[in-house]
């Protein structure tokens, strides 16, 4: 190991307050004494004539600290406008402790925010946060994701006839879904001051027993478009997932029909669930395609 890297892996210890083995080392060289101790910078700083080596450390520790909370308030703003200033800092400064970054870029600092907050009290007190952050986060891969460009209508009506009987899609890469039991994305969008933002439940409380939630859809277009959201119906959730996942259209035409409104009669009921079914994966397919939700249709 450099001088250089055991220099790094003491400064990052005491930063992160954790014994740290520095990045790059071979198997054979992470011994113990190969792992930099918490307080191993101490020995390497000084005390000055105005203040304590303690002290200038925790100077530049303070400050990584501070820029850490600055990301999580990039990436979290509707977070933020919930918990407002003080309590979103001491949110902060806990995740910071429970999960170090270990990523070059802080982008990703705060990937594993909204699973802290659903597991840790006393932030899993309110569970609106978790599915605040959870809901941030995919807007923020969204609009990171890879660009795409979406198939149009006349790119389906261009496929011949006998192609639809095994027809696969592919959706852009920004796609993400997310199910939620508070209206979070309506709450986002209000945009208030940090600290009086309120997120009631999706439904009335005591309607929530055993209810999943509602489905949202999220995604981006273009390069350099807002990230879009919208609402989903239990029927499109479930389409656009087995979509995903490969399955073919006649199939989900045929499994669709289990979401069909109840008709008088074992017969009529069969054929009005098959021709809405069609109907209805028909219009949904349309819908996906219109918004720039699917960049491709091919034969299996």
């Amino acid at each position: 190991m450099t001088a250089l890297a055991r220099l790094q892996a003491e400064f990052r210890a005491w930063m992160q307050q954790t014994p740290v083995t520095p990045h790059g080392l071979r198997t054979h060289d992470n011994a113990p004494d190969a792992v930099a101790a918490p307080d191993a910078i101490r020995a390497r700083v000084s005390d000055t004539r105005k203040t304590t080596r303690d002290v200038l450390l925790d100077v530049y520790r303070d400050a990584y600290a501070l820029r850490l909370i600055e990301a999580l308030q990039t990436d979290y703003p509707g977070l933020h406008a919930m918990a407002g200033t003080a309590d979103f800092d001491a949110m902060a400064r806990a995740y910071i402790k429970a999960h170090p970054s270990r990523h070059p870029s802080v982008r990703w600092f705060g990937r594993s925010l909204a699973d802290f907050l659903g597991a840790t009290p006393p932030f899993n007190a309110t569970p609106a946060a978790a599915e605040m952050a959870r809901f941030e986060w995919l807007l923020g891969e969204a609009f990171d994701a890879a660009d795409a460009v979406p198939a149009t209508f006349d790119d389906m009506v261009a496929l011949p006839a006998d192609a639809w009987n095994s027809l696969r899609f592919t959706f852009v890469p920004s796609l993400r879904c997310v199910t939620l039991r508070y209206q979070v994305p309506q709450a986002w969008l209000r945009r208030a001051a940090a600290g009086a933002l309120e997120v009631p439940p999706a439904v009335s409380p005591e309607s929530t027993v055993d209810w999943p939630g509602v489905d949202w859809l999220i995604w981006r277009t273009a390069p350099d478009a807002e990230t879009q959201f919208r609402s989903m119906d239990p029927d499109e959730a479930w389409m656009l997932d087995q979509a995903r996942e490969g399955v073919i259209f006649p199939d989900l035409c045929d499994e669709l029909a289990a979401f069909a409104p109840a008709a008088d009669g074992v017969a009529a009921a069969e054929d009005n669930a098959a021709q809405w079914a069609a109907q209805r994966a028909a219009g949904l397919l349309r819908a996906w395609i219109d918004t720039g939700c699917v960049t491709e249709a091919a034969v299996a």
